[in-house]
């Protein structure tokens, strides 16, 4: 059965004040993505790119990392 998915800023904005910015990030980019001309989006995503505290930027590469990693496990 397939999650359903409920993106808003409003859940980007919660992540952000848990400190879980690597996942409003992915929210933000999913909204813009969806809706490519909103300044709003486009000025948090850039936002927290630039303030994200690089332990946070180097748990989400690892995370993504373990995903390639699984997914080429799983190929092989």
């Amino acid at each position: 059965m397939e999650k359903l998915r409920i993106l808003s800023s409003t859940l980007a904005e919660l992540y952000i004040k848990q400190g879980l910015y690597d996942r409003a990030q992915d929210v933000y980019a999913r909204l813009l993505a969806d809706d490519a001309n909103n300044i709003f989006y486009r000025s948090r995503l850039a936002l927290l790119r630039k303030e994200t505290p690089n332990k946070d930027r180097l748990r989400l590469l690892t995370r993504l990392l373990k995903r390639i990693e699984e997914k080429q496990d799983a190929r092989g």
